[in-house]
């Protein structure tokens, strides 16, 4: 999924490799096993499904996992000042048949993925979704971020449509959920 750099390795600062690799070894402590939200760009990368909502002013990502919600507003406004949030503060734009989509306001908790990859309140994203056919959208996101990585970094994932008929399910996280034999990484599974 990382496409840049061409060696599909995150380019860490070295103390940030250092604590990416202590995340590996403490999988349990991702944020997602605590009903934390993805944040960006997880939120994006399969398998859970999102439903794409548009209007003229807005387009809205609603997300089977965490039931969460990123409202994108289209008109031009600047992003909120003093603003930190799990998926952060969204503005988004057209060019040509690509939406563009600017987020800041991100609270620096959110790993990446399971593995333990990370960002923190410094990071900036830049989103664009093209449609390719009529059933693939294909995402990418740029992520900056340099107090943890020594240069941006891009992935890039095509979404498909879901077959018709498809509805976003009940996703049941416990808030406080301290059953660790479940977690991947946690001691039971070793």
């Amino acid at each position: 999924m990382i496409v840049d750099p061409p060696d599909g390795k995150l380019p860490y600062l070295p103390a940030a490799g250092q604590k990416a690799k202590e995340n590996e070894a403490h999988r349990e402590r991702d944020p997602v096993g605590h009903c934390h939200m993805h944040g960006v760009p997880r939120s994006l990368v399969p398998p859970f499904p999102i439903e794409i909502v548009q209007d003229n002013d807005y387009l809205v990502l609603l997300s089977e996992t965490e039931h969460s919600t990123r409202i994108i507003p289209l008109d031009g406004r600047p992003h909120l000042k003093n603003y930190a949030a799990w998926a952060g503060d969204s503005r988004g734009h057209w060019e040509d048949d690509a939406l563009v989509v600017d987020v800041t306001g991100l609270n620096g908790k959110t790993w990446l993925d399971q593995a333990g990859n990370f960002v923190d309140e410094n990071e900036h994203v830049v989103e664009r979704f093209t449609m390719t056919d009529p059933d693939t959208i294909v995402y990418e996101a740029r992520v900056d971020d340099p107090t943890v990585y020594s240069r941006p970094w891009t992935m890039r994932v095509p979404l498909r449509r879901q077959p018709q008929g498809t509805e976003l399910i009940e996703y049941d996280c416990i808030e406080g959920e301290r059953d660790e034999v479940h977690y991947p990484g946690s001691a039971s599974h070793r």
